[in-house]
């Protein structure tokens, strides 16, 4: 693509101001490297960097906060970088506030995946992500969040297809992301399926996992409701988000300039 040499000092100086906490610096970078060489040299700069320094970049924003990076940052890069969303979690988080770290997670993926309207990108970052196991996990653990939604959403896309679905009884903000999954990566949404539900059998516990006894509630803190296909709890699947976290990037917060976290 660009063979402009000062993208790598470009890159450089993106990373040092992501690292010393100065996001905001980092996206006037981007805008002024955008107005000197363009949107596809961005891209390349964004591609250029190490996927944990893109995640700290990123998680900085959502969809209430636009950002360069959001909008123009790669499927493959964007799927690497997610790896490393979790790194500043702790067990004691993950265990007292999981719902907390679920909105989170909610917050990026959505403000990624519908920074714009492009279709074809989105399902291109889907199937990305989706293709790796941190990814499924972390879809997994949105989902969690309402499995009573999913299952329904599930037995319909079982009988109907996702993409004869026009609409659904569930207002939950999660369905509209849960339906481009299954629409844009049938294979990936049911290996999320598979995450969520490690008995899930297709076509066969969707509307069994619904069947309640008269007098049975499901427990929404522990996640395991469902007769035929008890779920991963929040909490379970933060954890395992969590371990998959490569090591290098297993740090206690945001480091500094002076940690090698690329060691």
């Amino acid at each position: 693509m660009t063979e402009n040499t000062n993208l790598p000092a470009v890159t450089r100086q993106i990373t040092e101001l992501v690292l010393s906490g100065s996001s905001e610096h980092a996206e006037e970078a981007l805008n002024e490297a955008v107005e000197q060489f363009g949107d596809l040299a961005v891209v390349e700069v964004l591609d250029a960097m190490e996927p944990q320094v893109a995640s700290m970049h990123l998680s900085e924003f959502d969809g209430g906060k636009l950002s360069l990076a959001t909008l123009l940052i790669s499927p493959n890069a964007w799927a690497e970088s997610l790896a490393y969303f979790a790194a500043t979690w702790s067990d004691d988080m993950i265990e007292d506030e999981p719902e907390f770290l679920a909105e989170a997670l909610f917050a990026h993926i959505h403000g990624v995946l519908f920074a714009s309207e492009d279709e074809n990108r989105r399902v291109a970052l889907i199937r990305a992500a989706l293709a790796t196991d941190w990814g499924t996990t972390a879809f997994a653990a949105l989902f969690s969040t309402a499995t009573d939604d999913i299952v329904e959403i599930a037995d319909e896309v079982q009988a109907r297809g996702a993409r004869g679905i026009a609409h659904t009884s569930s207002d939950h903000d999660l369905i509209p992301l849960a339906l481009e999954v299954a629409k844009g990566d049938p294979e990936g949404w049911d290996r999320v399926l598979f995450e969520l539900f490690p008995d899930w059998q297709p076509g066969e516990n969707q509307r069994g996992a619904r069947d309640y006894g008269d007098d049975e509630e499901m427990d929404e803190d522990d996640g395991h409701g469902y007769e035929y296909a008890p779920s991963r709890s929040t909490q379970e699947l933060l954890l395992r988000l969590r371990k998959q976290v490569p090591s290098k990037a297993a740090v206690s917060g945001r480091p500094s300039m002076g940690e090698d976290i690329f060691a």
